[in-house]
C-alpha cells in the first residue's frame, strides 16, 4: 500500500495516538516517558554485570541518566565543588558524574596547583593520571557507587538532603531562589514527586559521606595537631652578623684535575639545590631538562612607525563613542562622605592625547595580529597533511616552514623587520633568567601561561602524558602569537613586542658522562651587533664550587675570630674592632668587608613533609624550582638557628655562636635567637580546623585512588555486556539502545 494513502485512511487514529501521548507526556513528565519506552521490550537488553551477578539492563541506565539529570537541576556539580569537609573528594566525584559540567572545567588545574602548592599529599603524577584514565559512562559509576554505599550501610536520611538544600541553595544562588522554590521548579516540569527528590539527592550525600569514612581511615592524631600548630604559630626572632663566602673567592685559583673529577663523580648523578646532611651545599650536576628554541620576534614600536596615524577627525569619533570612560564624579562637599556626588566629563582637549595612544595601539595590535596570522599560515602549511599524533619529529621538522624565508618575505610586505634566530641549550633556570623569554606568554582564558613553562612541556614523540593545564605541543609547532617585552637600555624604555617560538629540540633530565662537557646557552637577542657567546663548562661549574668551598673555609676563619673578639669585648665594640680591619671607609668600595648585625622578624618554619613536597614540585615542574628554593633555603635558615635554642627556653641569650649555613654561602655570628611559643587559646581555638586541613591533605592520595574509575570497577566486579564495548562506545547519543530499539531491529 502507498504510504500516503495509508497516512490518508488512518489519519484519525494517528491523530487520536498523537493527542493522547501528548496528554501522556505532559501527565507523568520526560522521565516517565523515558521509562516506559525503555520497559516496551520488557527489559530484555543487558547492559552490564557487577558485585557477583548483579544485573545493569536499560531500565536501571535509564533511571541512573534521569537521577542524574535531577541532581544537575539541584545544582549538585556545584555543590560538589564546594565541599570542602570532604576534602578533594567533592570536586572528584563531580568529575565523575557531571564531566561536561562547566564549573568542572578546572578541577585538574586547581587540583594541580593545591599539590604545588602543598595543600594535598599527592603528587602530580598521580593527579594527571587520574585525569587521564579512561572513563565509563556517568550513569554506570553513579549505579555502582551507589550500590558500594548501600552495602557499607551508609545511607543518609531525606531529612539531612532537605537541610541541606536548604542551606546550600540561596547560596549557590546569590539568594534569588530558595531550595523549596527550585525543588517546586523541578516537580512541575518533570511531574516526580519531593519525594523522590530528596531521596535522589540523599544518595549523593551518602556516596559522599561513605567517601569521607574511606578516606578518615588514618586519623589525624592530637600530637600531629599540636606540632603543626606548635611549628605555623611558633615564631622565631633573630639577631646575626652574616660573613658571606663570596668576597674570598679566587677567581684565579688553579684546581687540580684530580679534585676536580673527585668532586663530580661524587655529584653526578645529584640534582642540584637538595641539600642534606652529606650535601649541606645542594651540590649536583645532574643536568635538567634542556630544549633549543627558535624565535620570530618583531617590535611593536616598529608596526606603530608602519600605521596610518588617526586622523582628528577620527580622535573626536572615537571620544564621542567612549564618552562613558571619561566621565568621573566627586562628592559635592569633600568633608561630607554623604554629600550629592557630581559628575564630570573630561573635554576631548583633556583626553586627545590619552585617546591618540589608543587608537594607535589598537591599530598595532591589529596589524601585528594580521602579520602574524600570515607568518603562522606560511610556517605551518606543511602540517595539513600530517596527523600530528603519529608524525615523527623528523616528520614535523620537514614540514614546518623557514622562520628566516618568511620573515625576509613579510618583512619587504609590511616594511617591518622581523628578528629570527635559534637559541643555545636552555633549561627551566635559563630561560627565566633571559631578559626577553622570561616576559613572553600568552592568555588562555583566565590563565596567563608563560614560555618557560610553555616550553618545557613539548615533547618530542606522540604527547601520551599531557601536563595538566598546559596545551598539548609538539616540537616545530608555533606557540604564539606571544606577547612580552625587555628594557631598551639606550632610550631607557620598555619596548613591548610580540613573537612566535618554537622548540625544536629536547634534552631529557640526564646523567652526564664526563665532567669535560659543554655547550651553548645564547639566549635571545635583538641587538643588530654580534652578541658574546655564551657556553656552559660543566668543568668550570665544578672548579667554581671547589674555588667556593675554599672560601667558605676562610669565612669560618672571619666568624671565629669575630667571635673571638666578642667574647674578649661586647658586642658592640667587637664588631667596631672587627670593620676597624676589615672594613673601608670608601662606601663605593667593593672590597669592604665590613660587618654589622641583621634581624629577622616572627618566621615560623615548615615541616620536612612540606619540603618534601616542595622537591617533588621543583622536580616536575622545573620553572617554579627558583620560588619554591627560596622557600627551602629560607626554611633550612630557621631550622638551623632553632637548634641553638636549649629545649622549651624561650631564648637562648646573648651569644656569640658560629653557624656555617652552606646553602646560601655565608657562616653567621649569632648574637641572639628568641621563640615567641603558640599559646593554648590558640590551639582551642583552632585544633578543629588544623585537624580539617591536616585530613584533607593526608586523604588527597587516597581520593585519588578511591574514585578511580578502574578501582571503581575493580571493587565492584564490572563486567561489561554490550558485546565487549562501553556505552561510550555503542552510540554517538548517551543513551544505549532501549529494548525496544533492539526488539526493532
Amino acid at each position: 500500500m502507498n504510504f500516503v494513502k495509508w497516512i490518508r485512511k488512518n489519519n484519525r487514529k494517528i491523530m487520536v495516538f498523537v493527542v493522547v501521548f501528548c496528554m501522556l507526556s505532559f501527565v507523568i513528565g520526560q522521565f516517565g516517558i523515558k521509562m516506559i519506552v525503555s520497559l516496551m521490550g520488557g527489559g530484555s537488553q543487558l547492559i552490564a554485570t557487577y558485585d557477583d551477578g548483579k544485573k545493569i539492563k536499560s531500565p536501571e541506565f535509564v533511571q541512573a541518566q534521569n537521577e542524574l539529570t535531577v541532581l544537575r537541576m539541584l545544582m549538585a556539580d556545584r555543590l560538589l565543588l564546594g565541599q570542602s569537609r570532604s576534602g578533594i573528594s567533592g570536586p572528584l566525584l563531580s568529575y565523575l558524574l557531571f564531566p561536561d559540567s562547566q564549573f568542572g572545567s578546572n578541577i585538574a588545574a586547581q587540583l594541580k596547583q593545591l599539590v604545588q602548592r602543598g595543600q594535598i599529599q599527592a603528587s602530580l603524577e598521580q593527579v594527571e593520571d587520574f585525569f587521564q584514565e579512561q572513563r565509563e559512562r556517568p550513569e554506570i559509576l553513579w549505579i555502582l557507587l551507589k550500590e558500594e554505599t548501600y552495602r557499607a550501610g551508609t545511607i543518609m536520611p531525606s531529612e539531612s538532603a532537605a537541610q541541606t538544600l536548604r542551606y546550600a541553595i540561596p547560596q549557590l544562588t546569590n539568594n534569588q531562589i530558595d531550595a523549596a522554590g527550585l525543588v517546586g521548579q523541578i516537580i512541575s516540569n518533570n511531574n516526580i514527586s519531593e519525594e523522590q527528590i530528596l531521596r535522589i539527592f540523599a544518595d549523593l550525600l551518602s556516596v559522599v559521606s561513605y567517601a569521607g569514612n574511606v578516606m578518615d581511615n588514618e586519623p589525624v592524631t592530637i600530637n600531629q595537631i599540636k606540632a603543626t600548630i606548635g611549628r605555623t604559630q611558633e615564631k622565631i626572632d633573630a639577631d646575626y652578623v652574616q660573613i658571606p663566602a663570596a668576597p674570598f673567592i679566587d677567581e684565579t685559583a688553579d684546581i687540580e684535575d684530580a679534585r676536580i673529577q673527585e668532586q663530580f663523580e661524587q655529584y653526578k648523578d645529584v640534582t642540584a639545590g637538595f641539600p642534606t646532611e652529606d650535601n649541606p651545599y645542594g651540590f649536583g650536576y645532574q643536568f635538567d631538562k634542556r630544549v633549543q628554541l627558535e624565535y620570530l620576534i618583531v617590535r611593536m614600536d616598529d608596526i606603530k612607525e608602519q600605521i596610518e596615524k588617526p586622523t582628528p577627525e577620527a580622535l573626536e569619533e572615537y571620544y564621542r563613542d567612549n564618552l562613558d570612560s571619561y566621565k568621573t564624579s566627586r562628592l559635592s562637599d569633600p568633608n561630607d562622605p554623604d554629600s550629592e556626588k557630581i559628575t564630570q566629563t573630561q573635554t576631548f582637549v583633556e583626553v586627545e592625547s590619552r585617546i591618540r595612544r589608543a587608537m594607535e595601539t589598537e591599530r598595532a595590535n591589529t596589524q601585528a595580529n594580521i602579520i602574524f596570522n600570515e607568518v603562522k599560515d606560511k610556517t605551518e602549511t606543511g602540517f595539513e597533511t600530517l596527523n600530528f599524533d603519529d608524525a615523527t619529529a623528523g616528520q614535523l621538522q620537514a614540514a614546518a616552514g623557514d622562520y628566516e624565508s618568511v620573515s625576509q618575505t613579510l618583512s619587504e610586505k609590511y616594511k617591518v623587520p622581523f628578528f629570527t634566530g635559534k637559541t643555545g641549550w636552555l633549561n627551566a633556570e635559563q630561560l627565566g633568567e633571559d631578559d626577553i623569554l622570561s616576559t613572553l606568554g600568552l592568555r588562555r582564558g583566565q590563565t596567563y601561561l608563560r614560555l618557560p613553562n610553555l616550553a618545557l612541556a613539548v615533547t618530542a614523540e606522540k604527547n601520551t602524558r599531557r601536563q595538566i593545564g598546559m596545551p598539548a605541543v609538539r616540537v616545530w609547532e608555533n606557540i604564539g602569537p606571544m606577547t612580552g617585552g625587555y628594557i631598551n637600555e639606550e632610550e631607557g624604555t620598555y619596548a613591548q613586542i610580540m613573537a612566535l617560538v618554537r622548540v625544536v629540540d629536547i634534552k631529557d633530565a640526564e646523567i652526564p658522562d664526563s665532567v669535560d662537557v659543554e655547550f651553548d646557552i645564547q639566549g635571545v637577542s635583538l641587538s643588530e651587533e654580534p652578541t658574546e657567546e655564551k657556553v656552559y663548562s660543566l668543568k668550570e661549574t665544578v672548579r667554581n664550587d671547589i674555588r667556593m668551598l675554599d672560601a667558605m673555609e676562610t669565612a669560618k676563619n672571619r666568624a671565629e675570630e669575630l667571635s673571638a673578639l666578642v667574647d674578649e669585648k661586647d658586642w658592640d665594640d667587637a664588631i667596631t674592632a672587627y670593620n676597624d680591619k676589615y672594613g673601608s671607609d670608601d662606601p663605593n668600595d667593593a672590597n669592604d668587608q665590613a660587618v654589622d648585625v641583621e634581624s629577622i622578624k616572627q618566621q615560623s618554619r615548615i615541616s620536612q613533609t612540606e619540603i618534601e613536597m616542595a622537591k617533588r614540585v621543583m622536580l616536575e615542574n622545573p620553572a617554579s624550582a627558583g620560588y619554591i628554593q627560596q622557600q627551602v633555603t629560607g626554611n633550612l635558615l630557621i631550622n638551623k638557628l632553632y637548634t641553638l635554642l636549649p629545649d622549651d627556653a624561650e631564648t637562648t641569650g646573648i651569644i656569640h655562636s658560629v653557624l656555617p649555613f652552606e646553602m646560601q654561602e655565608a657562616v653567621l655570628v649569632v648574637k641572639q635567637v628568641l621563640r615567641q611559643f603558640a599559646t593554648l587559646s590558640y590551639y582551642a581555638d583552632n585544633k578543629a580546623q588544623t585537624a580539617l586541613q591536616l585530613s584533607t591533605a593526608e586523604s588527597a592520595a587516597l581520593a585519588l585512588d578511591h574514585f578511580s574509575n578502574d578501582n571503581i570497577l575493580q571493587r565492584m566486579n564490572y563486567q561489561s555486556k554490550l558485546n565487549e564495548t562501553t556505552p561510550t562506545e555503542q552510540t554517538e547519543s548517551t543513551e544505549p539502545k532501549t529494548p525496544a530499539e533492539d526488539s526493532e531491529e
